[in-house]
């Protein structure tokens, strides 16, 4: 900045005032509102090429017309057992609700009173608790969805008096975070202006004084948040972070960088009392300091924005905040300073020659560590070392976590995970993708035997799929159930053909007594006109006999239509059988029964012979009944006719008997062989997949075909798989158990038709896992790129290479000495499970973007102080002139982190903790004693590479006014 810039703007101070508050009137008229913004946009940022975002599409297609994307679950509960006017409430309840889709958000309801067949999944085993789940069409951060939550928390206040009820999953949950996150906000600026307005007043000893870094920080807040709500319409990520960063840094920053513009303007104004003057010395000696140390922060933020990860990359927006306020307080500032003048310092008064006082404090430390520098940092390392050691770097992803327990979402949660288990609320879902169609009974078969063993996986409840719609494996398809069904039937054919051999028993007992009366009527023919009235008996008893005999073969007719339908029946299901199951060509059983059943099909052949012969026996028999009924005249003819068939009848009767009995004791074999089967197929063991058969017209029935069209896609390609886990979701069981699940899926397609299917894993646990490697390989990458560069603005300011070296390293070592000293509080002390998994990223940018901000006032000031061969006073100057600033300023950086801690956000609770502690610590122990025994102790090797050039700069400067 000239010299001639500066005093323009110190003559139009007005005017650059003025022009900062159209500009703020211009950014609140025009520019987006940031929290609007904020309130719907996802907050969990995960990449959209990952796996899980990936199967969250996949699994949309399926059925587009029935999937939700989000969903709240209505938990009702009593404690000693819901009542009867409870559950007519909760089917009132779901009906009203039902009415609701497609309207306001609104898509579908599920409960025990839609499908009866699911009502175990919608009610606890111990009666007390019962679940509705409402599906809705949008996001969860959908302005529409959060609308619909409402209305439906507004539907469920006419509950039965003594019920309990609450909304919980993925919907309510978030909407409940969002609000958390809006309270804490308003609560954290509150307490930041507070704060702010107090350490001012302490600093300043005055009530105007405050008020210059009030406005210029409440005017570029309001800008900055204008800008990044507009950025976003470029693809800028923003979060709740994003706001309560803004607010944080900006105050925190902003703040440090006017006391170190004020503290100089009143030092310079006591040298002569001219205000114009006094601003052109303080801008050309602290303004190049303000403007490197916004420059390391700048750049930190700024290089947040090549994270990967969007939640990392929505701090970005802090970065436009501070290159706001740097112009802010380059402009507005000096204007400000301008206008107030004198009365600035108010009640104090500016005498000539009263500058800023040097501090004892910080002047006995510098001495102190110009004397003992070695001892200095020996003592540091070893006793705070370690501290570094308490640092595990134990996270947690449990967002339940992070807001009040009390709230209902996570009351609701609660009450589910005590009487139905936490996987319900947020399962598994998987789509797998296949080349080929799985609507098949072989690409079916597969997914059962993948369903059984992701099943038996220790952190797995239940698996739902195509094959399994209510979570169990279908009996009707298991060979051990169809085997028991074929050996029921086969008894029952033997108990008919028995049955039909009875029969004929009687059939041929009947014919043999009617022809002992067929030898009485031929004798009795002799004497025709004494034996009328015997022969007309007689062949009244023939009829009888022969209607015996119809009445049989009609019964033998009958079984054997029987015994030919269960008989290809039968050897279809062996066919089936076999093609399911080759290995069991090869079975002793199986070949026993393969012997029995042909030895079946040999008797049945003898069945047909028989009653060929039965049928020709009948044939001819008819017309010598006929005969003998149309004249006594050929009476003799044809009883001898008659006789004759009688015998042949009784011929056929008897080998029919015999068949039949064969028959039946083939059957009987069959049924024990098949009995054999199933014992075989049960006691196969706990390693083996029991048999599973799934014939073509099981495909066809309407209710595996409604599962395949809720589990698999029109063209078969994209299949669904529901895991309802037995661990907490959020848990580090449930991240491991995905891996798991995802591996058994694998092996069990391995060598099948779905040998080339592709699996991707969605759900809350799923996303877990990706965030904890996607976090984890982001921080290491950011964090290196933020180090980077603030060396290189570190390297250009002091124009070495060894000093920022040894100031990055502080840096860096602060940091692990924090995060051992947060770690063991909250996980240690208070019993967490181990700390957000953001706040370790987040704890790291700050101290090292704001902390380094301290190093570059006091290694500036040790630049302007140094002179060849005179380190150690350069570094006692730079100590006792800036340690009151140091200390200023990191009390108000302090004191705006602190604010954070109140939001009611357990990350951001943890993040304002470990900035303090970083803060503080960098600021007394590192600042006072480490980085001034280092330079000591470096010595002259702190000015490689330009330091000396201050030499001939030194008398110039003197002239205008050194820091």
């Amino acid at each position: 900045m000239t010299e001639k810039f500066i005093r323009g703007m110190a003559r139009a101070r007005w005017a650059v005032l003025l022009g900062w508050l159209a500009i703020t009137v211009a950014s609140v008229l025009f520019l987006p509102n940031l929290a609007d913004i904020v309130r719907q946009t996802e907050q969990k940022f995960v990449p959209s090429d990952s796996e899980s975002v990936v199967a969250k599409r996949m699994l949309e297609q399926i059925n587009p017309e029935a999937t939700t994307k989000s969903s709240a679950i209505l938990v009702y509960s009593r404690d000693g057992g819901l009542t009867g006017q409870d559950r007519a409430w909760l089917k009132a309840k779901a009906a009203e609700l039902g009415g609701l889709s497609g309207k306001g958000g609104f898509q579908s309801v599920q409960s025990a009173y839609e499908t009866p067949e699911l009502a175990s999944k919608f009610r606890s085993k111990d009666g007390t608790t019962e679940m509705l789940i409402v599906g809705f069409s949008g996001a969860d951060n959908d302005a529409l969805t959060q609308d619909a939550v409402d209305e439906l928390d507004g539907r469920i206040k006419d509950a039965p008096a003594g019920g309990k009820v609450e909304l919980t999953g993925s919907a309510p949950i978030g909407k409940d975070f969002q609000e958390s996150s809006e309270n804490g906000l308003k609560k954290t600026e509150l307490l930041t202006v507070a704060l702010v307005l107090v350490i001012l007043l302490i600093v300043f000893r005055s009530p105007v004084a405050p008020f210059v870094p009030l406005i210029t920080i409440g005017l570029s807040l309001v800008i900055t948040t204008g800008l990044v709500a507009a950025a976003t319409h470029w693809g800028m990520p923003v979060s709740s972070f994003t706001q309560s960063f803004l607010i944080a840094v900006m105050f925190g920053a902003g703040t440090d960088y006017c006391i170190l513009l004020i503290q100089r303007y009143r030092e310079e104004l006591s040298r002569d009392g001219d205000k114009v003057e006094a601003l052109v010395r303080t801008i050309r000696t602290v303004g190049k300091t303000v403007a490197f140390s916004a420059s390391t922060v700048f750049v930190a933020f700024f290089l947040i924005g090549f994270a990967q990860f969007g939640l990392y990359q929505s701090a970005v927006g802090v970065a436009i905040g501070v290159a706001v306020t740097l112009i802010a307080g380059l402009t507005l500032t000096p204007a400000l300073l301008m206008i107030f003048g004198k009365a600035m310092f108010w009640p104090s008064r500016i005498a000539a020659g009263q500058g800023h006082g040097e501090s004892k404090l910080w002047a006995g430390m510098a001495a102190f560590s110009a004397r003992r520098p070695v001892a200095i940092i020996l003592v540091a390392v070893i006793v705070l070392a370690p501290v570094t050691l308490l640092f595990q770097n134990k996270r947690s992803f449990d967002d339940l976590a992070e807001i009040d327990p009390k709230l209902g979402s996570v009351q609701g949660f609660r009450q589910v995970e005590r009487t139905f288990g936490s996987g319900e609320v947020f399962p598994l879902s998987i789509a797998v993708s296949s080349p080929d169609s799985m609507r098949n009974p072989a690409a079916l078969a597969v997914m059962e035997t993948a369903s059984a063993n992701v099943a038996k996986l220790g952190g797995v409840k239940e698996v739902r799929s195509a094959v399994r719609p209510l979570g169990a494996q279908l009996a009707d398809l298991t060979v051990s159930d169809q085997l028991t069904k074929t050996s029921e039937a086969i008894e029952q054919l033997k108990d008919g053909v028995d049955r039909v051999a009875g029969g004929l028993k009687e059939a041929e007992t009947s014919v043999s007594g009617g022809r002992g009366d067929v030898d009485q009527l031929t004798s009795g023919l002799r004497t025709m006109a004494a034996k009328t009235k015997d022969a007309q008996s007689g062949l009244n008893q023939i009829r009888g006999g022969l209607r015996q005999a119809s009445q049989g073969a009609e019964q033998l007719e009958g079984g054997l239509a029987q015994s030919a339908s269960v008989s290809a029946s039968m050897s279809a299901d062996f066919h089936a059988l076999l093609k399911a199951h080759p290995e069991l060509k090869d079975d002793a059983a199986m070949q026993r029964l393969l012997g029995k059943q042909q030895g079946l099909s040999g008797g049945l052949n003898e069945l047909k012979g028989g009653a060929n012969r039965l049928s020709s026996s009948f044939s001819r028999l008819t017309p010598g009944v006929s005969q003998a009924a149309s004249g006594l005249g050929q009476l003799a003819a044809g009883q001898t006719a008659a006789a004759d068939g009688v015998a042949k009848l009784g011929g056929g009767l008897t080998e029919l008997t015999g068949g039949l009995q064969s028959g039946a004791k083939g059957l009987g074999d069959v049924s024990a062989g098949l009995t054999q089967v199933k014992e075989a197929q049960q006691s196969i063991g706990d390693s083996q997949i029991p048999g599973w058969n799934l014939p073509q017209s099981a495909l066809d029935s309407p209710e595996l075909r409604q599962a395949l069209d809720y589990y698999i896609s029109k063209d078969g390609k994209t299949a669904k798989f529901d895991v309802v886990l037995a661990v907490n979701p959020y848990s580090p069981e449930a991240q491991d158990t995905v891996g798991q699940v995802r591996d058994a899926l694998a092996h069990s397609f391995g060598g099948t038709v779905l040998k080339d299917a592709k699996v991707y894993v969605s759900g809350t646990s799923a996303q877990i896992t990706e965030l904890k490697a996607i976090s984890k390989s982001d921080f290491m990458r950011t964090g290196a790129f933020v180090l980077i560069g603030i060396f290189i603005v570190l390297m250009l300011m002091l124009r070495s290479i060894v000093a920022p070296l040894y100031l990055l390293l502080s840096l860096g070592f602060n940091f692990l000495v924090t995060m051992g000293i947060v770690e063991f509080v909250f996980v240690r002390l208070l019993g967490k499970e181990g700390l957000s998994w953001s706040a370790s990223f987040f704890i790291f940018l700050i101290i090292v973007a704001l902390g380094v901000d301290y190093s570059i006032f006091l290694m500036a000031r040790f630049k302007e102080e140094y002179r060849p061969g005179g380190v150690r006073d350069a570094m006692a100057k730079a100590m006792s002139t800036t340690g009151g600033v140091i200390v200023s300023a990191a009390v108000i950086m302090g004191g705006t982190f602190a604010a954070l801690m109140m939001s009611g956000v357990n990350t951001l609770l943890q993040i304002g903790a470990g900035i303090v502690v970083g803060l503080i610590l960098y600021a007394f122990v590192f600042m006072g004693l480490v980085v001034p025994a280092l330079a000591n102790l470096f010595g002259e090797a702190n000015f490689i590479s330009g330091f000396a050039r201050n030499k001939e700069k030194a008398p110039k400067l003197k002239e205008v006014g050194d820091t």
